[in-house]
């Protein structure tokens, strides 16, 4: 079984028409051409003829859900989503950051994308371990059934197996290597907090030049402030201009919440953020 990229975007320009035609919703969030195949860009069709321009390939990797929260409540949108970006809209919903009935999303179910950095298939490392997406309201093509997903958590292997020194000098290293250019915090669907802590002022709560103690800081705030809530897309390690592998701390977070309550981030609609839902059968261990 392959992936028609050309027939997901033919479909997705279908779609995209009909919709903002019938005016059902005002602005589209999908992808357009960049200086090259490579590097698609982020998109927002806002009439008929917009459509002709959106694309889909293989590195169109960008969550598009990062968007969604720019827009006033109420705004009528659809929006392109593959398996990891239809979590962070299950998230934003939960979070009631979105409505579900404001929004069209056009599911893309898919294997074999690639960062465009290495060409390396990215499936095993931050598409959550599924190729469909967990919510959608038009599916752009059938959904991928058969084939063999790693688990997400495959690649902690390396990492689980260090000591706590180990591990303390491996994130010291990396981060170390932090220009604070953001690109994380502007990639994540689920860094939207305005003003973020780290731009406060009164009070102040860290430096934002790079320094070692300030770049320890940020992360370690930025990366709990995302337990239970991180939907591993990876786009944090792809936007990073000096390639630390920041989902490797996010995948160990998730991994721990999913453990101590059986629960995954933006896997359905049903469920409420795990460390704002109380239950009494929850563990204690992440109070050790």
């Amino acid at each position: 079984m392959s992936v028609s990229f050309k027939n997901i975007e033919e479909k997705l320009r279908t779609e995209s028409k009909k919709l903002l035609e019938s005016g059902r919703v005002s602005i589209v969030l999908a992808y357009t051409g960049g200086y090259d195949d490579k590097h698609p860009l982020p998109y927002v069709a806002r009439k008929a003829a917009d459509a002709e321009k959106i694309i889909f390939n293989e590195y169109c990797t960008a969550n598009m859900a990062r968007y969604l929260v720019r827009y006033p409540r109420g705004t009528k949108i659809a929006i392109a989503v593959k398996a990891a970006d239809s979590r962070a809209i299950v998230q934003l919903i939960q979070e009631e950051k979105v409505k579900h009935g404001d929004l069209v999303i056009l599911g893309i179910p898919v294997y074999g994308m690639k960062n465009f950095k290495t060409e390396e298939i990215i499936d095993s490392k931050t598409t959550c371990g599924t190729c469909n997406p967990v919510l959608y309201d038009i599916l752009l093509d059938k959904e991928v059934h058969g084939l063999h997903m790693a688990s997400p958590y495959d690649v902690l292997a390396e990492y689980e197996a260090m000591d706590k020194e180990a591990r303390w000098a491996f994130w010291k290293k990396e981060l170390d290597r932090c220009i604070r250019c953001y690109a994380c915090r502007k990639a994540c669907p689920m860094c939207y907090c305005d003003p973020c802590f780290i731009d406060q002022n009164k009070p102040k709560w860290g430096e934002k030049s790079p320094e070692s103690s300030g770049n320890l800081m940020y992360h370690l705030t930025r990366f709990h402030h995302l337990a239970g809530r991180c939907i591993d897309c990876g786009e944090c390690s792809r936007a990073c201009p000096v390639d630390i592998p920041l989902y490797l701390f996010h995948k160990k977070v998730a991994k721990e919440c999913e453990e101590m309550f059986g629960q995954a981030a933006g896997m359905s609609i049903e469920d409420k953020p795990v460390l704002i839902n109380f239950r009494v059968d929850d563990t204690d261990k992440i109070l050790e």
